[in-house]
């Protein structure tokens, strides 16, 4: 008889905005257990989130607590500027690590993050659970089953109605202060999907608006990006538009035009199909409890399957640079008037010392 399999000890680094949902998510995950909980300060909100999570020790120590508790794995959930004091301690420590997406605030240190890792041989995973969410797997579903033929075209309409105001984001108040704000906070989580969908991006053309001035960033952007197969996907964005409810299920809706109908995706989660010259129906699936419709606890559960070798990563380092790219390739495209393509970052020409490509 087979033993069962050891549960996977883990410890969360964060007490921010998501580190609560996190560390529900964390408690129906099969076969992990979240044993520590590092914060950036000793105060009430570390001993809070610790007490509310079931987690019995914490510091602001990782090593320390590292050293006592003997984890399995580091789950790093803090704010984006510091992911890689963290990622590289965990790789120091020859541990596995989840970390939040981005995977850093800039190109550059994330290709250099990336690098780190896999120099020091740890396995470096991307906690993208936009694409876990249940509605997209189920588009996805869809579209590989080819039941409406194939896609042609996509727009996906992000409209929170949370960034308007004299106090934006006030669940996340720090958002009003990045001076790369939405491509890189959430647009990058509807690049990613747009993978998952429909294929590598190839190519994008973008601009984008500060529409609150309050605020240091971006709160509008409108990306056009060629997929692979010469799908073109739509994203069209603005935080600052008015939107009941606010920060919907989905955060918006999704309509994808294939060569046999359409699929239509309502901020309530709602999938409805129309084959050509048929009426509309809608697409049961299931929406598990938690954020998101189970998001989270999906996302975490695929890392503890790759820690013990039973999946292959969706989204690692490596491969998750694409979708890094991808805001990279926006940002330039904004500011420079012009469709780049995302092999100008991912495979920028080498020169030799004359200048010559």
């Amino acid at each position: 008889m087979a033993r069962p399999e050891r549960t996977l000890r883990g410890i969360t680094v964060g007490t921010g905005y998501f580190a609560p949902i996190q560390l529900e998510a964390w408690r129906s995950v099969r076969g992990a257990a979240i044993v520590g909980l590092v914060g950036e300060r000793d105060d009430a909100r570390l001993r809070d989130v610790a007490r509310e999570a079931g987690v019995q020790r914490w510091g602001t120590s990782l090593t320390e607590l590292v050293s006592e508790l003997r984890p399995d794995f580091i789950d790093v959930c803090v704010s984006t500027a510091v992911h890689g004091l963290f990622v590289r301690a965990a790789n120091d420590l020859g541990l596995p690590v989840l970390c939040q997406k981005p995977i850093a605030e800039s190109w550059p240190e994330s290709v250099e993050l990336v690098e780190y890792c896999e120099r020091g041989g740890s396995l470096l995973v991307v906690n993208e659970n936009w694409r876990w969410q249940p509605w997209y797997r189920e588009i996805a579903r869809i579209i590989e089953s080819e039941e409406l033929g194939t896609p042609h075209h996509a727009i996906l309409s992000m409209r929170p109605g949370d960034g308007w105001g004299p106090e934006p984001y006030r669940e996340q108040p720090h958002f009003a202060n990045m001076q790369r704000f939405l491509l890189l906070e959430t647009g990058i989580h509807y690049f990613d999907t747009a993978r998952l969908l429909f294929g590598e991006i190839e190519r994008i053309f973008c601009i984008t608006r500060r529409v609150n001035p309050v605020i240091a960033g971006e709160d509008l952007a409108i990306a056009v990006l060629e997929c692979a197969g010469g799908i073109s996907v739509v994203y069209d964005a603005d935080r600052a538009a008015f939107a009941e409810p606010v920060r919907s299920l989905t955060y918006g809706t999704v309509q994808i035009e294939c060569s046999g109908g359409s699929i239509a995706l309502a901020s309530d989660g709602t999938i409805n199909l129309r084959p050509r010259g048929a009426p509309a129906r809608e697409r049961p699936y299931s929406v598990n409890p938690g954020w998101k419709g189970g998001a989270a606890i999906a996302a975490q559960q695929h890392f503890v399957e790759v820690v013990n070798r039973k999946a292959a990563p969706e989204t690692d380092g490596r491969s998750y640079l694409t979708s890094m790219a991808a805001v990279e390739a926006a940002y330039r495209s904004a500011a420079e008037g012009r469709a780049v393509k995302l092999e100008e970052i991912l495979s920028p020409p080498r020169f030799d010392q004359k200048g010559h490509a």
